[in-house]
Order: C-alpha cells, then structure tokens, then sequence
C-alpha cells in the first residue's frame, strides 16, 4: 500500500503546478501546411533503373527505356509467337550486364540447345520444378532471396490476386524485375502488371529464288505490342536464328492397335479401327514349333544319363 499512496500524494500536490503551467505558457497549436509537411518526410528511395531488353527499338518505346524494376512485367502471346525468344534476348542482356537471372522453366519444355551459350555465364539459374503448380512457390524463395536482378516465372498456371501482390511486393522489396510468360487468351495473372507486352509471330515474305541457300539466311519477324507501360504501338523484333524450340514433356505414342496395312503400306479404310485377328491355321496344317538348340542338347543329355 505504501507506493500506491506516495503516487496519490505526488498527484495531489503536483496538479495545481501543472495547470499553471499549461495556462500560462504560450504556446499554441502547431500549423504546417501541406508543403511544409512534405519537406519534413524523409526523401524517397532512387528509383532504380530500367532493366533493357537488349532490344533497342523495344527500349525506346517502353517507359525508362526497359523492363522496371519492382513491378510486375507480363509477356503474353498464342504457342509458338516468339514469347520465350523475347525473354531469351531479355536474359541475355541481362547477363551481359552482370546482373543474375533466376528462369523457372514450370512445364520443363525448354530445350537446352537454345540455352547452352549461356552456360558459363556467372549467376544464370534454370529451375525446372516437378509439379507446375510449384512454380510460383519457387519465385517465391527465388525473390526473398535479392539476389537476382531478373526472375522470369513462364508456364506457370495464371497466379491469382492474392500469389501476384505478394510476389510484387517481393520483387519491389529486392529491386529485381519480375517477368510473367502466359498465353494471350488465359493470360498471366489476375492482376495485371504495369507493363504487358503482346507477342506475335509474323509470317515470312514469300521469295521468288527460294533457294536453299535464302531458306537457311531467312530471318525471323516477331511482332512486340506494348499494350502497358509505354508508347501503345508495334515493335518488329528481327532474329537471326529460328524462334525458341520447345520440348514435349510427354509425348502422345500413337495407337496403332487395329490398324491393318495394305499390299502398298497404305491403310484399308474398310478395316480401321478393328482389331486385326490372328491368322487361323486349318487341321490340314499343323503347327511346328522347332525346339531351341539349347533344349536339344539337355535332351540328348537327359537320354545319355537314362
């Protein structure tokens, strides 16, 4: 009970002191306006710059001349458009830069050939998770990390709200540029990133030498749209080699059980789709069946030791 009643008398005997205090002083409500408040906050972060694509037409049109940094890129486009050939140039640039580059390959189709020039480059990593519904758990551990610059999430199924504004966030927090590969039609993610970029592939001429030699020198026109995030209009992005092959992770082995073959090699119409049955053998001609050299010589051992 003692410390209780010495607070009691402290707050008897100290309040007519404080209200003096309060009343007889001058001072006066603090008024700032909106400026002077600004002035006061501590300035804000630089903001990084741009990551280039290595593309110099693509540069130009896309605000800060590149992909940013901290925000959400979506490159979409129909199969074989030319999207991983958009990001191969992307992670190429980035390299050459000295930047490292986290590619999570979900649908593990990349075909290595179209990568191997990128082997003894420092800090190029290739995940290919077993499940593709993992994939944006390994952006996840891949952008806490900070220690890539460029981290591209293609083949993953579309990420909803909740898994892109956290993936956003964590790209902002670790300043790298997070890259989405997604079909047109489904698209990449339900949020939508501050830049989309539409990818299409476009048809060579038609030459009249048609040459061999002009087949293998023909080069390859792929379409870049900026829809987001830059100057809305149509980029032609030239490749001297062939677009980004893809692997088939499960190959479809056709059925051919039925399928009965003519004289020619060709297929009888009339019998597609039936089982073909086994060659009947009469009374008149018995089956033989010729025993193996090796049941012979047992035999003839057999009958020597009888």
């Amino acid at each position: 009970m003692l410390p209780y009643a010495l607070l009691s008398a402290f707050v008897r005997f100290s309040a007519p002191y404080l209200h003096y205090l309060l009343t007889a002083s001058s001072i006066t409500p603090l008024s700032l306006s909106l400026a002077e408040l600004t002035r006061l906050l501590p300035p804000p972060a630089p903001v990084a710059p741009a990551l280039p694509t290595g593309i110099a037409t693509l540069d130009a049109v896309l605000l800060g001349g590149g992909l940013p940094r901290g925000r959400l890129t979506e490159i979409v486009g129909g199969t074989g458009s030319g999207k991983t050939t958009l990001a191969r140039a992307i992670v190429e640039a980035t390299v050459e830069a000295h930047g490292w580059v986290a590619y999570i390959d979900a649908q593990r189709t990349l075909d290595p050939r179209d990568w191997v020039h990128l082997g003894d480059a420092e800090g190029v990593w290739m995940i290919r998770p077993h499940d593709a519904t993992r994939a944006a758990w390994c952006a996840d551990v891949l952008l806490r990390s900070s220690a890539f610059a460029l981290v591209i999430l293609d083949g993953a199924p579309a990420l909803s709200k909740e898994v892109a504004v956290r993936l956003t966030r964590l790209a902002r927090e670790s300043n790298a540029a997070f890259v989405l590969l997604g079909d047109r039609s489904g698209g990449a993610t339900q949020l939508g990133g501050a830049v989309r970029l539409i990818v299409e592939r476009r048809r060579p001429r038609d030459r009249k030498t048609g040459g061999q030699e002009d087949r293998k020198t023909e080069t390859h026109t792929i379409g870049v749209r900026v829809e987001k995030g830059g100057t809305l209009r149509t980029v032609e992005v030239s490749c001297a080699i062939a677009v980004a092959r893809r692997l088939c992770a499960h190959p479809e082995v056709p059925d051919r059980r039925g399928v009965a073959r003519g004289p020619v090699g060709g297929l009888r119409h009339g019998r597609r789709g039936r089982a073909a049955s086994p060659p009947v053998h009469s009374a008149q001609q018995p089956i033989v069946i010729e025993p193996s050299p090796q049941l012979r010589t047992a035999v003839e051992r057999a009958r020597a030791l009888g």
